[in-house]
């Protein structure tokens, strides 16, 4: 990826990191802004991990493939996150375990992985942002694992699209899309989307969801 943004990167990051005057300038020196398309691939498996990755705008999906073929997402970096496999791969000298989209239009800094130790050293705002990307992802793994363990596919599908609708209860996500982040395919996808519009519980369109009745999504969480 290269350089598009001749926005500061300091200025850009400054809503998630602040830093000394020393790291500031640092950060500037040694940090590249991209901009990616919705879709877009970000990083590949088995790529060598430039640097630590924070979303400034947009989103973020990491995601890896099933034995079948189709894609599971493992987590989803937000604004002011970092990517603990990219954190993990730097401090460890690995390539990188996944797959990595823009799930929307996504605005991302790239702070060169020397220069990242370094900061770490000595900036308690990196310090803590690595930190807090470890602890998170551990929860959001162990929340995913005890979904594919204890729940079923409709109570999967539920729960997705009651944490990724809007405030208007849409959800703009294709049936593929959707299939991708639950590790399934379009085809079951549709049939359980189906079931769930017989149950009046949603209205599928080409592209959206509506959620028309998101307590009776809720009850089939229990």
């Amino acid at each position: 990826m290269a350089n598009d943004s001749i926005t500061p990167p300091g200025k850009l990051l400054a809503p998630y990191l602040q830093l000394s005057d020393n790291g500031l300038e640092e950060l500037n020196q040694h940090t590249r802004i991209h901009h990616l398309k919705k879709s877009r691939t970000a990083v590949r498996k088995g790529d060598k991990v430039a640097g630590a990755y924070i979303v400034t705008k947009g989103c973020l999906r990491v995601f890896t493939y099933m034995p079948n073929g189709s894609e599971s997402t493992l987590y989803l970096i937000h604004p002011g996150e970092t990517c603990v496999f990219a954190i993990n791969c730097l401090f460890n000298q690995l390539l990188y375990p996944a797959w990595v989209t823009a799930d929307t239009d996504t605005e991302l800094a790239v702070i060169d992985g020397p220069a990242y130790k370094k900061l770490f050293e000595r900036e308690t705002d990196i310090q803590n942002l690595t930190i807090h990307a470890l602890s998170t992802a551990v929860f959001r793994l162990m929340s995913e694992v005890e979904q594919l363990q204890g729940w079923t596919l409709n109570q999967r599908l539920a729960n997705f699209l009651l944490n990724r609708a809007s405030d208007n209860n849409v959800v703009s996500m294709t049936q593929q899309e959707i299939a991708g982040h639950l590790g399934s395919s379009r085809e079951v996808i549709a049939r359980a989307l189906g079931e769930l519009n017989k149950r009046q519980l949603i209205v599928s369109g080409r592209g959206k969801i509506f959620l028309s009745d998101t307590s009776g999504l809720a009850s089939l969480l229990t």
